[in-house]
């Protein structure tokens, strides 16, 4: 089987992980896989050496004016390879993979990654996906909110399927009189760390001693020190960047807090999840299909940092609810793992 995956880039990110994960599984098998890449030829996950990378990026920053020059290099890469499987990740880029392939009777699997409705492609990048998806033979949903999102004509050749997570440790046991808050993710206005720094100056004025580690880097992080100055959090806030250890750290803290305006399906929330972490989360559209609130997890209001410093006090103040909420939160993190999804992709690819 020859597969090749079409993404972004390769650097650190949810879609990212997944092709990794399915990619090295793939190639295991014995497949033929390539990642082409259209923004930026870089790689930051341990691949296969087997596995050929494809530079197909841009030279322009701007998503319209690289288009046409993507599709024609898509197109003669596709007619030249001609791979048994074309697999695409993200809803612009499966635009342009399914554009660049008309005419060409290749099988396309699409799947979208982000909430459709908040990812920033507009009306009618929105209404030309979900015209362009008849021509796809499969498309793949994290959730079912994302489904939604689409004509319900769609169904008979859509697939709901999570992302395959795999941890490296687990949630370790530690005094409780330091406790440590940690979320992981880009410094984004998506993922909205702000509010948990606001929420920190009031969390720590009743439990002064708390810790709160922000692992991730992006656009914000200027912004984001500044805020902790403002507010005088230099000891209790901190921005730890991009780490390649990330649940040996994340094992040591005490809690997961996620506060994202939107997502698709978050890969730090499951994994803080399987790790045996108890995990508060902002109630984005499609998370209730993850968290359900005080059973398996607590779900406050997006963009509310005051909800969110209740909700964290609360669980600093009573450890036997934490490890409540930990043990069902792994519980549902057992059908995420990675030997259960990858089967579900690959009877998808296989079709």
């Amino acid at each position: 089987m020859k597969v090749v995956f079409f993404m972004g880039s390769m650097c650190r990110g949810g879609a990212e992980r997944v092709i990794s994960i399915l990619s090295n599984d793939f190639c295991a098998r014995g497949w033929d896989v390539q990642i082409a890449l259209l923004l930026r030829n870089k790689v930051e996950y341990e691949l296969d050496s087997r596995i050929q990378i494809v530079d197909l990026t841009g030279k322009h920053t701007s998503y319209i004016k690289n288009a046409a020059s993507w599709i024609g290099k898509i197109r003669r890469f596709l007619k030249d390879t001609h791979p048994d499987r074309v697999v695409s990740f993200a809803g612009r880029i499966n635009a342009l993979v399914l554009t660049a392939a008309a005419g060409l009777k290749l099988p396309v699997i699409v799947s979208e990654r982000n909430d459709p409705k908040h990812d920033g492609r507009g009306r009618l990048m929105r209404w030309y996906c979900d015209t362009i998806y008849f021509r796809a033979k499969a498309i793949v949903f994290q959730n079912n909110y994302e489904r939604s999102c689409f004509s319900s004509a769609h169904e008979s050749h859509s697939y709901v399927i999570p992302n395959p997570i795999r941890v490296t440790a687990l949630k370790t046991q530690k005094e409780a009189s330091d406790r440590v808050i940690a979320t992981a993710g880009r410094l984004t206005g998506q993922k909205n760390q702000k509010i948990l720094i606001s929420a920190m100056k009031q969390v720590c004025q009743v439990y002064p001693q708390t810790k709160c580690r922000i692992y991730g880097d992006g656009e914000l992080q200027n912004s984001l020190q500044e805020q902790i100055n403002d507010l005088q959090l230099q000891d209790a806030v901190s921005l730890e960047g991009n780490v390649a250890d990330i649940h040996e750290r994340l094992a040591q803290s005490d809690l997961f807090v996620m506060t994202s305006e939107f997502e698709g399906l978050s890969n730090a929330l499951v994994e803080a999840m399987m790790m045996g972490l108890p995990c508060i989360s902002t109630n984005y559209p499609g998370v209730e299909e993850l968290i359900r609130n005080d059973e398996n997890g607590l779900l406050v209001p997006c963009g509310d940092d005051t909800a969110l410093a209740e909700a964290i006090i609360k669980l600093i103040g009573d450890s036997a609810f934490m490890e409540c909420l930990a043990q069902k939160a792994k519980e549902t993190a057992e059908a995420y793992r990675v030997e259960v999804v990858i089967d579900l992709w690959r009877k998808v690819i296989e079709l």
